[in-house]
């Protein structure tokens, strides 16, 4: 263990399981002080994140928020806020997706995945800003994917949301500059978690994994350690850009 998140406030949307525990263990294990993730469903998952969060000596919680409405991350928000007096680190990494054609796609699915995807990060960027004003600094990581780089196939809807979720990222970094707010987006490729371990044994996993120039699937660590590097005092001149951890499938301009 180190220590480059020492003392350190850290809230990570969707940190249950998959690249958002990875990212909730990575940061206890750097030191931080409190790391709060929130969920919507699959408490068994979340109640086993929470622990081993706690495991590293660090103030773990674990709260329902639902990151399309407001009033639940105000709640949130101002909860951690209240206790811990201080948000240093937000990680929006909340997400879902369908797959299927764009003639296949419905406007219900549409505007969900929009809503989940891009007006989540949205709304709590917007309600964890005036603290890190107030704070003098802070970092925002958000959660895209390679999909939204290259314009995914079979995933219309995800692949829009995630490249309006880099665009956001960009303007938040506008935004923030002058009040120290350092603002990234982490695009992975395939990642191998328990979210994805079906897909990775059908044909479409493997089909993406091909595409590969290391033939391989990335690892969550592989995602955790450039949100370490992005929530670290040790960088500091990283902000609008997007870092895309995809094994070369492709390659970022």
């Amino acid at each position: 263990m180190t220590d480059r998140l020492k003392d350190k406030v850290c809230l990570i949307t969707g940190g249950g399981r998959g690249l958002g525990k990875a990212m909730a263990l990575a940061f206890a294990k750097e030191g931080a002080r409190a790391v709060a993730i929130s969920y919507v469903s699959n408490e068994a998952y979340v109640e086993e994140t929470y622990a081993q969060i706690a495991q590293f000596g660090c103030t773990a919680y674990m709260t329902p928020v639902e990151v399309t409405d407001r009033d639940s991350i105000r709640a949130w928000v101002g909860h951690i806020a209240d206790v811990e007096g201080q948000i240093d680190v937000l990680v929006n990494n909340a997400g879902i997706n369908r797959q299927g054609p764009i003639d296949t796609v419905t406007e219900k699915d549409w505007d969900e995945i929009m809503a989940v995807n891009l007006k989540g990060p949205f709304l709590v960027a917007q309600e964890v800003l005036p603290l890190m004003v107030e704070a003098g600094g802070g970092r925002i990581i958000n959660i895209a994917s390679v999909s939204g780089l290259y314009g995914g196939p079979t995933t219309a809807h995800y692949a829009a949301s995630k490249a309006g979720l880099i665009s956001l990222t960009q303007v938040l970094a506008r935004w923030g500059a002058q009040h120290n707010i350092l603002v990234n987006s982490i695009s992975p490729g395939m990642i191998e978690t328990d979210l994805t371990s079906e897909e990775l044994r059908s044909g479409g996993g493997a089909g993406v994994v091909a595409l590969t120039l290391l033939k391989r699937p990335g690892q969550v660590d592989d995602v955790s350690s450039i949100a370490v590097m992005l929530a670290s005092n040790k960088q500091n001149y990283m902000t609008g850009q997007t870092i895309s951890p995809n094994g070369g499938s492709y390659f970022t301009d």
